[in-house]
């Protein structure tokens, strides 16, 4: 008898410990939490591209734990990137400008897409990999460039005058150029380029946890337009624009 309660003894610790550890564990909701799978979610984006930058936003379903889909918006600024900004010589005080550009333009496109997972975290605070890819309707939007033009009026008082004027490559020079005018002007004759656009990225997902969603995304996108979109006075209007993109997105999941 002396034997047997020798060898259970040591039971009687170890039975508290591990009910108390197990108690601890169902108090310490990270250990559980990545093992739930959130339906929903959305993020918010600031991206730098090739040409520019932009911000999108992003709402979509989880259909399992390999796989969602979503619609996304987005906005960015582009530039050729060929664009100088240069000034006047002969003017201390002349405002930079881009020589040779003809309009200012600014995309928007919503679609849709999906998401693929590569690889989980491989623990709490690890990083994880997905492949996503999206595509739908792109709008480029062009206003005309003004500039503050020199011009000679001929007159005794006044020989010369600054006028706000349309870029016209044919009369517009380095020497009567004295700068850009204001974005404002010129914006009652923006044109619109309806197309479409396709992309694809991989995204890498760093937060500690999955209801919070932190991550870098490095992808390639494309905007086709029928009518192409005039941007330089001195290159062909382009059809195409192609983009290397990064993004870096804040958002949630939830049920």
């Amino acid at each position: 008898m002396r034997y047997i309660l020798l060898l259970f003894l040591p039971l009687l610790f170890l039975l508290p410990v591990d009910s108390s550890a197990q108690i601890d564990s169902f108090r310490d909701t990270s250990l559980f939490e990545n093992s739930i799978l959130y339906r929903k979610e959305y993020r918010g984006n600031v991206f730098i591209h090739s040409s520019g930058f932009g911000a999108s936003f992003r709402k979509g379903m989880n259909e399992n734990a390999f796989k969602g889909r979503f619609w996304e918006t987005s906005i960015f600024y582009t530039r050729e990137l060929k664009e100088i900004k240069t000034t006047n010589p002969w003017y201390a005080n002349s405002k930079s400008y881009v020589y040779g550009k003809l309009n200012d333009v600014i995309v928007a496109r919503v679609g849709f897409g999906g998401e693929r997972r590569v690889s989980r975290k491989p623990f709490q605070g690890g990083v994880e990999v997905n492949f996503n890819y999206g595509g739908g309707f792109s709008v480029a939007v062009a206003k005309p460039v003004y500039l503050y033009v020199i011009e000679y009026t001929g007159s005794a008082l006044q020989e010369y005058q600054l006028a706000i004027r349309k870029y016209d490559p044919n009369q517009h020079f380095y020497e009567n150029i004295y700068g850009r005018a204001p974005f404002s002007d010129g914006l009652s004759e923006i044109k619109a380029y309806p197309g479409l656009y396709a992309r694809a990225g991989m995204d890498f997902e760093f937060g500690n946890y999955d209801p919070d969603i932190r991550s870098l995304e490095i992808g390639l996108a494309f905007d086709l337009y029928p009518v192409a979109v005039p941007t330089m006075a001195f290159n062909d209007p382009r059809n195409l624009f192609a983009h290397f993109y990064i993004s870096f997105s804040l958002g949630k999941r939830y049920n």
